[in-house]
């Protein structure tokens, strides 16, 4: 005992800044001392106690039960006398009764397993029924479907709409750089949107009186004053 009495503390802070804490070994309980304190005081972690001063820090330090007591004859006999017990009251204590269990017996197994509770429970429920996944409808078409059907027309027309876009866009392209595109490439309704394009084009050359737009002949955008008249000396660094 006396070697292994102590232990090292990783993290001070936490037992109040000590270097080492000392184990807690039996505790010896006595009536009558003869010596007896004196013969254990020696030994680390080994406490002694009287029987008419039990202390319940003692007796589970820290809050656990379960510390190894030692007990004198003398002392364990008078615990009747303290305490009293079920059938008589105490001698010392006034108006002190033990406490009574709530449970006639402690084996709950038992009680469990036995027929008189069994036939009283419901049998048990082995078909096992799993939560069902919620799906989100925003990112599961077939779910968006289920709420609403017409999801679907308004999604397609949004696709078309934007091959649409795209399609124009390489139209435009194609026109300002003089390249034509190959047709045998192209799917029905591209071919269908590039016939479109080419005779609204040509209906705007006609209108024009049959000259095509050049876009070199755009004038500059005239640029908007700031401010009321320009001064001389501002007039002047501009010639």
């Amino acid at each position: 005992i006396t070697l292994l009495c102590h232990i090292d503390v990783t993290v001070p802070a936490t037992v109040g800044l000590r270097r080492r804490i000392q184990r807690l070994g039996p505790l010896v309980i006595y009536e009558a001392d003869h010596g007896l304190t004196r013969a254990f005081r020696n030994i680390p972690g080994v406490d002694t106690l009287r029987v008419d001063q039990l202390n319940l820090l003692k007796m589970a330090p820290g809050g656990h039960v379960g510390r190894f007591v030692i007990w004198t004859e003398s002392a364990f006999r008078r615990l009747d006398k303290i305490y009293g017990t079920w059938k008589k009251p105490s001698a010392e204590k006034k108006s002190f009764n033990l406490p009574k269990p709530q449970m006639t017996n402690s084996d709950i197994n038992r009680i469990l397993k036995s027929e008189e509770i069994r036939h009283l429970l419901r049998a048990p429920q082995k078909r096992v029924v799993r939560r069902t996944q919620k799906k989100n409808p925003l990112k599961n078409v077939n779910a968006m479907l289920r709420l609403n059907p017409y999801a679907a027309v308004t999604r397609r027309a949004a696709i078309l709409l934007n091959q649409k876009r795209k399609m124009k866009r390489q139209l435009m392209v194609a026109e300002k750089k003089g390249v034509k595109l190959d047709e045998s490439k192209l799917k029905p309704w591209q071919l269908s949107l590039k016939q479109s394009f080419e005779a609204r084009r040509a209906a705007a050359i006609k209108k024009r009186g049959g000259k095509a737009k050049d876009p070199a002949s755009k004038k500059p955008a005239k640029k908007a004053k700031v401010g009321g008249k320009i001064s001389a000396k501002t007039a002047a660094a501009k010639k």
